[in-house]
């Protein structure tokens, strides 16, 4: 070692020697040296709160968006369900108005024929000079060997019920076979009573057993008896045939338009008739004695009905 680093080493020992002696013998100083280690220290415990309340912040943050989050989506949620209450309450609105409009909508079924025919004559219209039978036996199936008259009344009995779920009001000209009503008489009692629609059921025959099909059969427009109700008539016939044919179970023919039927020619108020098939076909006979081919086919003409309530009120 050289004597330049021993004088060097020498000097360190001595300074370090007189740093306590001076704070010793200088109490001002050693006093700012504390109060600058103790402000070192606050400032120090100052920065860590600073630190800690950010941190704590920022968790208060997290856990703010952590409940916001469910809260938004049950948010959502609810606003989901509020439009989907809204829609149920405007169908329930909607299906109410059109119950209450089919309140105030009376249909006269009649079911065509009865037991015993009454074969006396009337006239086939006011003040008509041709005169037709009251009322006839009608047909029979050539499968089930059932009466027409008792064929119509199941149907009717079907048919109102189906208008009676949907609020319509329904009134049957006969409820049993054993009547005496001849078809101006039929139709006077759907005048009587203020009918809206006036519909009648029948079913068809035919000497050929290969003919088949519904047809709907409304008053002729050339007809001086049922000028006034021929377009309403129509219209409902129309609407019946359109429901009808969407039934892919049963062959629809069309319209048929009749000028020398009583029932139409008497009837004051709007008219029509269903004949639901040919009891003289085999098959179809079968099939309208079945009820849930019955049953369908009637759904079918309700909703033409229902349909043509709608536009009338």
């Amino acid at each position: 070692m050289n004597a330049r680093a021993v004088k060097i080493g020498i000097a360190l020992i001595i300074l370090l020697a007189m740093i306590p002696l001076y704070y010793f013998f200088n109490p001002a100083a050693a006093k700012e040296k504390a109060a600058n280690s103790k402000n070192e220290k606050s400032e120090l415990a100052a920065k860590e709160s600073t630190a800690q309340k950010s941190q704590d912040e920022k968790k208060e943050t997290a856990n703010e968006y952590s409940k916001k989050d469910p809260e938004e989506a049950a948010a959502v949620n609810n606003g989901d369900e509020s439009l989907k209450e809204e829609s149920v309450t405007s169908e329930k609105a909607s299906s109410e108005e059109k119950k209450e409009i089919q309140r105030d909508f009376l249909v006269v079924i009649d079911p065509g024929h009865q037991r015993h025919a009454n074969l006396g004559k009337e006239p086939v219209g006011p003040g008509a000079v041709e005169m037709k039978m009251k009322v006839t036996g009608g047909t029979s199936g050539v499968a089930t060997g059932k009466p027409e008259y008792q064929l119509a009344l199941e149907a009717s009995v079907i048919l109102g019920d189906l208008l009676a779920k949907q609020g319509v009001k329904v009134i049957y000209t006969r409820t049993t076979h054993d009547v005496n009503l001849s078809n101006k008489e039929r139709a006077e009692f759907a005048n009587q009573h203020k009918a809206d629609l006036f519909i009648r059921i029948h079913a068809d025959g035919s000497t050929d057993k290969n003919v088949s099909g519904l047809s709907v059969l409304t008053p002729a427009h050339n007809d001086p008896y049922t000028k006034a109700i021929y377009e309403d008539s129509l219209k409902a016939s129309e609407l019946i045939l359109a429901e009808t044919k969407k039934n892919t179970s049963v062959k629809v023919n069309g319209i048929s338009y009749r000028s020398d039927l009583s029932g139409f020619n008497w009837s004051q108020v709007p008219s029509t008739l269903i004949e639901m098939g040919f009891m003289s076909n085999p098959v179809e006979d079968r099939n309208l004695s079945d009820p849930t081919y019955l049953t369908n086919l009637l759904s079918n003409v309700a909703d033409g009905i229902l349909q043509y309530a709608s536009l009338k009120k």
